[in-house]
């Protein structure tokens, strides 16, 4: 058995200018959603870089807000700021 990661990698199609994410907020704060999407035992946080993607997630986090009697916020983050390439080959990060 690899330990090596399974990588699905379709080509790109466009420059990520925002993120929207799914979080839950009590008395103590915020935190990210997160829910089995990929399956029973897995636990995949609630964000999406495209509004398709994000139509897929909103009854999930229905289903949250619903589950655990928490508020569920949806937010968009815009400001990009880049901070690292990790090189292909395995070279320095940069």
């Amino acid at each position: 058995m690899s330990d090596d990661p399974e990588v699905h990698s379709p080509p790109n199609e466009r420059r990520i200018d925002a993120v929207w994410a799914f979080i839950s907020t009590d008395e103590g704060g915020e935190g990210l959603c997160a829910g089995p999407l990929m399956g029973p035992g897995s636990l995949v946080p609630l964000i999406a870089a495209d509004e398709v993607r994000l139509k897929l997630l909103l009854p999930w986090a229905r289903g949250i807000a619903q589950a655990s009697g928490k508020a569920i916020k949806l937010v968009k983050l815009s400001h990009r700021e880049d901070i690292m390439e990790i090189s292909p080959d395995g070279g320095p990060m940069q």
